[in-house]
Formats: structure tokens, sequence, C-alpha cells
């Protein structure tokens, strides 16, 4: 079924991650990597009447109240549902444990009606496969538990009490709504079940509490132990752990302190997202949690693009969490195709993700990335992991190029919508052959090779200057050789026939595009094609703040005529801005756009990809880790400058 686009929170423990709604419902829950399996369809929770039949009242019901924020330093969550109609009030606390694959919300009900009642707890869950040969249920009588069930993959969902009442399949929705449960059978092929549990008699304003556990296991004696070991530890414990975790982890970071609240909360919010990011099995770096599984409208987030990973990276970095990135670049080494280039995206797992072309910036920003976080640590072993990774990856950069113009052949942008010889591309691929040769230089390791790489960086350069540089109206243009429409004939009478393959394709390729576009910022940050002072990158950069500032709200967008969920500012190209205006010593400007970026955040401190043009909210991705990343770098530059 079509979940909600937005995730208003988020929590996990780098293995299972889980996102909640605004109404403190559980929307997906992935594991046993960040970004699969999704295990649930639906999970509702709700509080009935004790012999009262159809009063279930799931928490995300619109007859409750309901609020939510994050436990200071953690990413404990705190969901508030009051249902002042039936007269009780909900507060839950989710969270993961940060060694057990656990989602524990620990609940506390209180009655605000001024007479007792006996009130229960039930769970309707439906796991995500439909699949009657795959999916499966039982429940577990020995340890009081529902379980769903698949090959590898057992979930279970249980409370330190017993259960009072379960049901399998056979409408177990309607049956969890009018309280009575039929479990008749103890294990069956079907996707959705119900199971409820007795809390017993409440007076007025009497507080209980009630602890929902939800497992994961790759065996069936696994999960059955997994169950034990949770009851027998106790929500208490599990959550002590929990938040003495997270404690620890952002006391490890970089310490920030400007005396400025938002700034301050908002960079511990983002080195908490980065965690939740980080998938802690393999390295890889998520771009977002999933909020699009059926390419309704996009063409989904929870992937790893190598780009995404080195801004990712560069953040990580500067606040101290050098062991996560070193972790990334194994991960990158360990994912490269043999011929040296990096493919589009990829799974968590290090499997290939769905892609539709070449991004040629992934291979060369990677290179850049691996120079990058070795000037933070400077650790030559480091170099010495991903040496031949490097030097495949540098020849394959250098073999592809095209010899009529000098740049990388064509590819898709930055954006992922447009096949040609790009601004921003052809700057990550010089920086990543600069970087190749630099490392080389470090190791001692200098030949022909390496010597061919720098020269190869110095005449993409050059071309840069001879296809980009536009010197009649003083800017760079963002492509040449480009598709302009993905699916037929160009648009234009300017165009140029070009083999787009081995096999010998061909297609009809536009020869300039003069979209002013925020990638091309990217020829100085990061990518130091040219420097801030520049009169040639100064000119480009004022063109690009006159022509995407979005009036009204503010904010910079991706390109002129960006039609993509509405052509809304962005909050990382606003921060791309803004770290170029810090390299020109522009200070004022640049906080300008981070105080911007940062009121773009949520209520719980996530930052999203997009703000809305008209009415200044978030919009669409939340969070989006790249976002979070430009924040970090834009304010940990600020401080080191001495201006926050």
């Amino acid at each position: 079924m079509q979940k909600s686009y937005y995730n208003n929170a988020i929590t996990g423990n780098s293995a299972m991650l889980a996102t909640f709604s605004d109404r403190a419902e559980l929307l997906r829950l992935f594991w046993p990597n960040i970004d699969f399996i999704q295990q649930f369809d639906k999970l509702l929770c709700g509080i009935y009447i004790k012999n009262i039949n159809g009063s279930t009242v799931w928490l995300n019901d619109h007859r409750c109240d309901h609020s939510q924020e994050y436990l200071p330093d953690t990413n404990i969550i705190k969901s508030t549902v009051t249902n002042y109609f039936d007269g009780y009030r909900t507060v839950i606390y989710d969270f993961v444990h940060p060694d057990k694959d656990v989602l524990v919300r620990k609940c506390e009900i209180e009655n605000l009606s001024n007479e007792p009642r006996e009130l229960g707890f039930v769970v309707f869950s439906a796991s995500a496969d439909a699949n009657p040969d795959v999916a499966g249920v039982m429940f577990d009588f020995k340890n009081e538990a529902l379980l769903h069930y698949r090959n590898n993959n057992y979930i279970s969902v249980y409370s330190d009490i017993p259960v009072c009442g379960f049901q399998l399949g056979s409408n177990a929705n309607d049956a969890a709504v009018s309280t009575y449960l039929f479990g008749k059978d103890h294990i069956g092929m079907m996707k959705d079940a119900a199971v409820c549990w007795e809390l017993g008699s409440f007076t007025k304003n009497q507080v209980k509490a009630f602890n929902l556990f939800i497992s994961a296991a790759h065996s069936l004696k696994e999960g059955k132990a997994l169950v034990r070991d949770c009851k027998n530890l106790g929500a208490a414990q599990l959550f002590s752990a929990a938040q003495k975790y997270w404690r620890e982890y952002i006391n490890g970071a970089r310490q920030v302190n400007t005396g400025n609240g938002l700034l301050d909360d908002l960079y511990k919010r983002s080195l908490l997202v980065f965690k939740l990011m980080y998938d802690k099995k393999s390295g890889g770096l998520m771009a977002a949690p999933e909020l699009d599984e059926y390419f309704t409208k996009c063409g989904r987030y929870a992937y790893c693009w190598g780009r995404d990973a080195a801004f990712i990276t560069e953040a990580l970095d500067k606040a101290g969490l050098n062991a996560c990135v070193d972790k990334f670049y194994n991960w990158a080494v360990a994912v490269q195709d043999e011929d040296g280039s990096w493919h589009q995206r990829y799974h968590m797992d290090g499997n290939l993700g769905p892609c539709w072309g070449l991004q040629i910036d992934e291979t060369g920003t990677i290179l850049w990335g691996m120079l990058n976080h070795y000037n933070y640590i400077k650790k030559t072993e480091f170099f010495h992991q991903v040496w031949d990774s490097v030097k495949a990856g540098a020849e394959f950069l250098k073999q592809f190029l095209d010899t009529d113009t000098g740049l990388p052949k064509p590819s898709f942008d930055l954006w992922e919508e447009r096949l040609g010889e790009h601004a921003y591309s052809s700057a990550a691929v010089l920086a990543g052959l600069e970087a190749a040769a630099e490392i080389a230089r470090i190791l001692g390791k200098e030949d022909e090779n390496s010597q061919s790489w720098k020269k190869t960086a110095d005449n993409i350069k050059q071309s840069i200057i001879n296809c980009f540089w536009k010197e009649d109206f003083n800017r760079f243009i963002r492509s040449v050789r480009v598709k302009l429409n993905g699916y037929g004939e160009e648009p234009s009478q300017h165009t140029v026939q070009l083999e787009v393959n081995e096999k010998g394709y061909v297609r009809d390729f536009t020869l300039e595009d003069w979209i002013v576009d925020v990638s091309l910022v990217g020829l100085c940050v990061p990518f130091e094609v040219f420097s801030a002072d520049d009169e040639r990158m100064k000119n480009t950069v004022e063109l690009v703040e006159q022509t995407l500032t979005s009036h009204g709200t503010g904010g910079i967008k991706r390109y002129e005529n960006d039609s993509y969920i509405g052509g809304n500012p962005w909050v990382l190209t606003t921060l791309w801005v803004a770290l170029y205006h810090v390299k020109t010593g522009n200070y004022g400007r640049a906080k300008e756009y981070l105080f911007w970026a940062a009121n773009c955040k949520t209520e719980l401190g996530l930052l999203p990809e997009q703000v809305n043009k008209e009415t200044g909210r978030p919009e669409w991705v939340i969070p989006l880790t790249w976002s979070h990343a430009m924040f970090v770098q834009v304010l940990l530059e600020l401080i080191d400058a001495g201006v926050l």
C-alpha cells in the first residue's frame, strides 16, 4: 500500500531503522540493513476499553491530539497521544537498542476520566510481503509473542505481560477494532494478525506502563532467544542503554557552543541523523530514509550515492567522526566495478541499486573524497588500503574522454536528468584525477601513470575554459553536447550526432545548454578548479544568486525552470552558495544562508531536501542526509573563521 511520503521522526541503531508519522504511527521498519527489508505494510497500536465492543481507537486516529519530540541529545522519540473523548493519554518513547535489533515502544498510559475503567492495548500488524507462499505468521505460546516470518527473516511482536488474545488473518484488523480476537489457529500462511493485552483497572489519573517490543532475527531459534533476552532485560534497562549510547556518541564528536540554541541543537541533531543513515554492517551512507517505495513521484532515496557520500564524509570528518568515514571508503572499494568506475547508486549491502545511466561525477568524487579524508586523519595506511582502487578509478577517468572536446564523455548530470558533458561533472573528474596523482605522490608511487593523471586533469581544466566559459556573457554555462529531451528529438536547431555506446548507437545532442544551475558553484566548491576570487567564478555565482533565489521564501533553487516537486528552493543548494561565500570571506552572506537553512528544519530538528516556495514549510524528503552535511560544513567553517 502507498504510505505517507513524509517521515516525521526516525530512530534506529545503524542496522534497524524505524520511521514514524507525526501521529506516532510506525510507517516503515527496515532490517537487516537500514534500506532493506521493509518489514511492515501496516502496524497499528490502539487502546480499548474492556468489555465495550468496538471501543478500540488507534493511536494515529484523527480524533486524538498528537505531539512529538526527541529527548535531548538522543534518537529517542517521545510522542504524546491524548484521546480527550474517551479520556486517556498515552506517552510513547520509541527507540532501538544500540546492540540488539529490537524496537521498543515504552508506553505510559494515563486515565484522564473521572471514573475508573479497565483498559487494554492492541496491535494490528501486516507484513510487507503479501505472497502467501512467502508470508507466514504464528503465535508462540511459550514466549507470548506474535511472529511474522519468511525465509531468513523473523519479526516478533510482544510485551512483557501475558497476551490476552490473538488472531491470525481472517480480517484481523476489524477483529482488533471490535476488541474480540478469535485465536483459532496458531500458525498460518497470511500476512496480517492482531494481538492484545489487558492492562487492568485504572483509577482516576492513574498511570500504568506498557512495553511493546518488535525484534528481528535470522532464524526461529534466534528470534525466540532474543524475545526472552529482551523480556529479561526489561524496557527500562534497554531504554537506559539507548540513552547512554546516544549521549556518549554526541560527547565523542567535536563540540559546538555558539551560544545560539537553534544552531547548536541542529548541529547535534545532524550528527544523530548521520549515525542513523550509516549502515554499521557495511559502512554505506544512505541519502535518506525511503519514502517512495513504489516510484510514484521519484526514483526512490534509500540508496548510497558516492556523490552524496563524499559531501557527507566531509561533514563527518569535520565533526571528528572519522571511523565512520574509514568504513565508508572500505565499502566504496568493495563495490567498485571491475573497470574502475562506480555506478550511480547502491544498496547498503553493496549490491547495485536501480540505475538509469552512468554519472561520471560519482567516480571522480569518490577519489576526491579519499584524499579529502586523508587530509583530516593524516594516516598513510588508509591510502595503502585504497591504493588499488585509486589506480583503477583514475585509469577509468583518464580513458573516459571525448577527443573532440577534451571533456569527460556524455554521462548523466548531478541531478540525474540530462545526458551530456557537464561543467560540474568535468570538475569532479578533474578533482578525482588530481587526487589520485596526489595520493601517488604521498605514497611515493609516482610513475608514468600518475603523471598522466595530472596531465589529463590539466587538459580538462583548459577544456572547461574552452567549452563552458563564455567571455562575451561573463559566465560559465552548465553543459555542452547535452540531451535536453531524453526521449526523442532535441528541441534545438543546433545539434550534433554522437555515438552513445560501443555498439554504435547514435543520438542527437544539443550543442550548448545555457540554463543557470547552482551546480556551477562546484567549479570552485568543493573541487577548486577555480579559486573563489577568480572573477569568472564571482560573476557566475552572482548570476546564480540573481536567477535562482526564490522570492518570498528565500533560498536557492537548483536551476531555472526546475519542475521537480514544484521547483522549490533546496536546503543543500542554499548552503552550497554559503560555502562559496565563506571562501571569499563574505561571512555575512554565508550566515544569512545558514540561518535560512536552520529555520527550514522540522519541529523535531530534521532538515528536508526542499522548502515549499509558497509556504516556506519543509517539503518532500525528511530528513535528507546531504542537507544536514552541508549545514554542518557551513557551521563549522564559520566557527573556524571566528565569526560564530
